[in-house]
Order: C-alpha cells, then sequence, then structure tokens
C-alpha cells in the first residue's frame, strides 16, 4: 500500500511542478509571420506559448511605403515609446494578449520576460512587384517589404542579460495603394491646345495625360504608324491618382490645365521615363479620321519605385475632324 501511495505522490509532484512554464535559451521565431495590432503601433510573432513583439510610436511612420536607399535602413534606438519585448506564457498565446484594443484575457499567463534595455532596429524597405502579366508584360506595385533587423539588442531577463549582435526579427509587409489604371481606349480627349491628351473616366480619381505632343503624330497624310519617344520635355507621359474624384464635367477644365490645379490634391504621380507613343491613322468617316494611340515599352516611376505599363497597350482611339 505503501508503494502506491509513494508512486501516486510521486506522479502529484510531477503534475504539480508542470505549469506550463517554458525554459527559454534563446529566442527563435525563424519562418513566423510578423503581423500587427490594429493601429500599427505593435508588430508581433507569435509560436505556440512564445510572442515577440516591437511597439513604434504612430507618429514615427516606420513602416511607411518609401524605399530605403542601399545599405542605409531606417533607424530606432530602442528604448523610452520604442519598446521590444519577448515573452513565454503558460499556454497558447493569441493576439488578444497583446493587442491593447481589446479586454486581455486570464488565461494564457507571461511566466517569462525578456524586455529590451538597448540597441537598434533596423528597418529596410524595398518594393514587391506583382509577375508579369502573360499578354502585355506588365507589372504592378501590390505590396511593400520592411526587413526588421535589431543590432547590439540587450534584453534583461530574470537571471541577467541575453544580448545579440545581430538578431533578425523578419519580415513585415504593408499594402500599396491600390493604382485602377483603368483607362478605355475610347475616352481619350484633346485639350484645345492641340498639345495635350488625356485620359479619364468622368468622376473618376486617376487620369493619364501627354503633354507637349507633335501635332504631326495626327497627320492625315501620313497614316503610320507613326512613333515618337516619351521624354521628360516631348511627349511627358504622367499619370495621376487624386485623393477626391473630380466634379461631373471637369475633367477638360482639370487636365487641359497648365499647371494642373491643386485641387483636389494628388495623392499620387508617376512619371514615364521611358517608352514611345506611336500614332496608326484610318478614316473613320465623312470629313473625321480616326487615330488609334497606343503606349509602347513604358516605366512609369514615383521616387525609387518603378512599374511597367505595358509592352503595347492600346490607349486611345481619337476622332479629329479633317
Amino acid at each position: 500500500m505503501r508503494k502506491y501511495l509513494g508512486l501516486l505522490f510521486l506522479l502529484l509532484m510531477l503534475n504539480g511542478c508542470d505549469d506550463g512554464d517554458i525554459k527559454v535559451d534563446a529566442i527563435n521565431f525563424d519562418g513566423v509571420t510578423a503581423v500587427n495590432c490594429p493601429g500599427g503601433e505593435i508588430i508581433y510573432k507569435l509560436k505556440e506559448n512564445e510572442a515577440l513583439f516591437i511597439k513604434l510610436p504612430a507618429s514615427l511612420d516606420a513602416f511607411r511605403n518609401e524605399l530605403t536607399p542601399v545599405g542605409s535602413p531606417r533607424p530606432y534606438t530602442i528604448g523610452g515609446n520604442i519598446i521590444v519585448k519577448y515573452r513565454g506564457y503558460n499556454g497558447n498565446v493569441t493576439s488578444d494578449n497583446l493587442c491593447p484594443n481589446v479586454i486581455q484575457p486570464i488565461f494564457p499567463v507571461a511566466t517569462i520576460e525578456w524586455t529590451a534595455v538597448a540597441g537598434t532596429i533596423e528597418i529596410t524597405t524595398t518594393p514587391v512587384m506583382s509577375t508579369p502579366d502573360a499578354v502585355t508584360g506588365a507589372t504592378k506595385l501590390v505590396s511593400y517589404n520592411h526587413n526588421i533587423v535589431f543590432k547590439n539588442i540587450i534584453f534583461v531577463k530574470a537571471d541577467g542579460q541575453q544580448v545579440y549582435d545581430e538578431f533578425v526579427f523578419g519580415d513585415y509587409t504593408t499594402a500599396a495603394t491600390s493604382l485602377p489604371l483603368n483607362f478605355p481606349s475610347t475616352n481619350v480627349h484633346l485639350c484645345p491646345s492641340g498639345t495635350t491628351l488625356y485620359n479619364a473616366i468622368d468622376q473618376a480619381r486617376e487620369g493619364m495625360y501627354i503633354e507637349n505632343i507633335d501635332p504631326t503624330l495626327f497627320s492625315i497624310t501620313d497614316l503610320g504608324p507613326k512613333s515618337r519617344p516619351i521624354t521628360s520635355t516631348t511627349h511627358k507621359l504622367s499619370y495621376r491618382l487624386l485623393t477626391a474624384a473630380l466634379p461631373t464635367g471637369t475633367n477638360d477644365s482639370y487636365f487641359c490645365s497648365a499647371p494642373l490645379p491643386t485641387v483636389p490634391a494628388v495623392n499620387q504621380e508617376w512619371i514615364a521615363e521611358s517608352g514611345t507613343i506611336e500614332v496608326t491613322t484610318t478614316s473613320s468617316s465623312s470629313g473625321f479620321h480616326k487615330h488609334f494611340i497606343h503606349l509602347k515599352g513604358v516605366t512609369f516611376r514615383k521616387g525609387d519605385v518603378t512599374f511597367y505599363y505595358g509592352d503595347d497597350i492600346l490607349w486611345g482611339e481619337l476622332d479629329l475632324p479633317d
């Protein structure tokens, strides 16, 4: 009987010691995707009963969608409002344990906490492009990747310090602003000046326009195809995404103005840095000729980011009187 009681006591002791605590000698979140809490100030990784998170004040705009120069990441010194912590829990942890906008659950409880007291957070931002379109070769900017690395980080823990000369937190992705690029070829217009073309849907928030056009592209004696290079001065091609839609019937007054109006404000502006404009002319009806306007091999740029518009895009079908 004593033997059975001794075994029972030993089992109870072993069970009592296993309260879900974990012993951690090093942090490893390789292969775990980083996500953010609502509001974007906390970026975290979860792995069963472990969590690693960064808190960066929103005012720093640390994960802005802007490329960092090669070899020059954005640095942020750990301390004050810039927080890095590792926690171990006595059960599986969820976002509810980290994100401040919800009532935190009673279980699981953090039984281990390492707090970074020194070091630097370095963020390198690069663009993520779509795969080229199978027909046109066009690419789109779909997101930005932010690679996060800790340099010379010192964690304070219960039994001392944990120091890493370099610790790779990993990648965090933010969505890029969508560029609709929705331009029916039948919606192209020639401004009264005769040297500016634009394509914009009525009440849309986007427009693409070409300035300083060579009028001979619309010659009816040379049916073409007639090609001209797109440059920063002649046949200058620009794309604008606006913060608000243009009022009904105001496309002409907006895109045919020089300079373009400041209202509505511009959300993004991309300028073509290469490519050609090609026009082929055919007879349309009595007294009119139809001009088919193609944009070929156009690459747009905004800052250090580019996207490829396509090998050959029918951009406009323009009827002009003879």
